[in-house]
């Protein structure tokens, strides 16, 4: 980490507005909180820039694209291909079949620094340790600065919170009441300054309460302030997070109230009935939250029956998981002939969108959270209300029965609610932190084992196409050490004594072709 937050304050002296030439510790050269709010759009949050033709896989400027093929919402299509060793499937294939080494391609090479991520995560949370040791210095002249600076201590606090929430997602165990306390996440970095110091991490309890401090903070913060854009958050953004972070941590009460309190404020769900949209993830949906970063999906994942050289599409498991009626099989994910792809956000080919697929809010999560909270917490009623009233504007309405999920018992309205989850959310970044998740709690453990089958491909001297060579199945059972990254190399060398996260040799086993 010390080698890492040097390059950060290199960059911010190259990229940021000129309060940053020269770095100090007591921040002299900011003049005013139009500097700060300036830091905070430009270097803080996520951005969306763009991904060109040629750049598959995972590439620098995109935020963990592979969260979309560990679970079970992809996979591979089997076709040759002359760009095979720039498509999805070569670049992603350590993530895909959960391998020791991840960013290990099928050749044995790396297709990308495994330490991207972590580096692009602490450097937008530098930048906000910048933001919140200074903001305090002014105090407003008027109504508006004022407003301004409590929206930027705000916006940075949920930021803050937000990515540390990735990063342990990512890094670090899931959320274990029972074990939080020892239990090991990653290193929290509060302080704008660099530090002489060996990082150690940080257990999951810290950084969670830490997470939940900083976002209760940023709901104050936030409270009255004029929304500024789909791309900066407001209140209603904070208490959303707030929501899905009680939710982890298994706190029912809280993650009930703040699913609550979202829809009290924002409650519109479209309905699919009446959609006329080609892509139903769109800025102006009525659902929409807060959106940051980059879409990935339109140079990985099919978006068309025209596949290129994405290789991988959206999984049999996933599909055959919507019932007869459900218009998400129109508008979400859709089959054609042998292939199925995504539609519920596509791009034009090989370029981002507007929104994120894997950092968006939106109204029906806050509805799924309330469902599931109260579930936990025997208010079946409520759960059931919640799901009926986002499914109904899910279902062609004269196929819609409120029975069916009127009907459920307690057990299997929980396991409902997982299944609705994974459907209605699918490729917005949930289902791997979902199952993650899942894992650890007790009275209604996950007890899915995934499996994922992969193709290897040959060149061809005479043709130079690629051919199929062999075929390998490989499994990830709950609980598996898989279902937590390993902390970057370059981390663990410069801070001797942090321990890794153990995940072990995967062979798979052979299959026909």
């Amino acid at each position: 980490m010390k080698k890492y937050l040097i390059i950060f304050l290199l960059f911010a002296l190259a990229s940021c507005s000129n309060f940053l030439e020269e770095y100090s510790q007591d921040q002299a050269y900011v003049k005013g909180y139009n500097d700060l709010d300036e830091l905070l759009l430009g270097n803080a949050y996520m951005s969306r820039n763009d991904v060109q033709s040629y750049q598959w896989g995972v590439r620098e400027g995109l935020y963990y694209p592979y969260i979309h093929f560990m679970a079970d919402e992809t996979e591979q299509y089997i076709q040759g291909d002359d760009y095979l060793p720039k498509a999805a499937c070569y670049a992603l294939s350590g993530y895909y079949t959960w391998q020791q080494k991840v960013t290990r391609n099928p050749d044995g090479g790396d297709s990308w620094d495994d330490s991207a991520d972590w580096n692009n995560l602490y450097s937008h949370i530098n930048s906000l340790n910048v933001i919140l040791s200074s903001i305090n210095d002014f105090k407003g002249e008027t109504d508006t600065d004022i407003q301004n600076i409590s929206r930027i201590k705000g916006e940075s606090l949920f930021l803050r919170a937000a990515y540390y929430f990735v990063l342990t997602n990512l890094f670090g165990e899931a959320y274990n009441p029972s074990s939080a306390e020892t239990a090991l996440a990653v290193p929290l970095k509060t302080t704008p300054y660099i530090e002489d110091l060996t990082y150690t991490r940080s257990t999951v309890a810290t950084v969670y309460q830490f997470i939940v401090e900083n976002l209760l903070d940023a709901e104050k913060a936030l409270e009255g302030v004029e929304h500024q854009s789909l791309y900066r958050v407001d209140v209603n953004g904070v208490r959303l997070l707030l929501s899905r972070v009680y939710l982890y941590m298994q706190d029912y009460e809280n993650a009930k109230i703040y699913g609550q309190k979202v829809l009290d404020a924002k409650s519109a769900l479209q309905d699919l009935n009446i959609f006329a949209g080609e892509e139903f993830l769109n800025p102006s949906s009525p659902e929409l939250i807060f959106s940051m970063g980059a879409a990935s999906i339109p140079g990985n994942i099919a978006v068309s029956t025209s596949l290129f050289s994405n290789n991988f599409q959206i999984s049999a498991d996933l599909y055959n998981s919507y019932e007869p009626g459900d218009l998400r099989t129109t508008y979400y994910v859709v089959k054609e002939g042998q292939i199925t792809y995504l539609k519920k956000m596509t791009g034009a080919d090989f370029e981002t969108k507007d929104l994120s697929d894997n950092f968006v809010l939106r109204t029906s999560e806050a509805y799924l959270n309330l469902a599931e909270s109260a579930a936990f917490l025997n208010d079946d009623n409520v759960a059931k209300q919640a799901l009926n009233e986002l499914r109904s504007n899910r279902f062609a309405s004269d196929l819609y029965d409120n029975s069916k999920v009127n009907n459920l018992t307690h057990d299997e309205l929980i396991y409902f609610i997982r299944d609705e989850r994974r459907r209605e959310l699918c490729l917005e970044g949930h289902r791997w932190f979902d199952l993650r998740r899942y894992n650890v709690v007790s009275e209604y453990p996950n007890t899915k084992t995934l499996t994922a089958s992969y193709t290897y491909f040959e060149e061809d001297p005479n043709t130079y196409k690629y051919i199929p060579s062999a075929r390998r199945s490989y499994v990830l059972p709950p609980n598996d050490p898989a279902y937590t990254l390993p902390i970057p190399q370059v981390e663990l060398e410069y801070n001797k004594g942090m321990k890794d996260n153990r995940r072990d040799a995967r062979d798979g086993f052979n299959e026909s072709l």
